[in-house]
């Protein structure tokens, strides 16, 4: 599973939305539209590691 993946699987399972989702990683909301965007899409950010480990240190999901 990529970070893409793991992120919309979070935000799933938890009812997260994506400006929830850059609250809590302190970034702005256009970054999260960004790492959501289909690989294919020119405007698409790989989702960096330290946001998911963020994501998962603060919604007690890794210890």
């Amino acid at each position: 599973m990529n970070n893409r993946e793991r992120l919309m699987e979070i935000m799933t399972d938890k009812e997260l939305d994506r400006m929830t989702i850059a609250e809590l990683v302190k970034v702005k909301r256009d970054e999260v539209d960004y790492w959501l965007l289909s690989n294919e899409s020119k405007n698409h950010k790989e989702v960096p590691d330290m946001a998911i480990e963020l994501l998962e240190l603060k919604l007690g999901l890794k210890e």
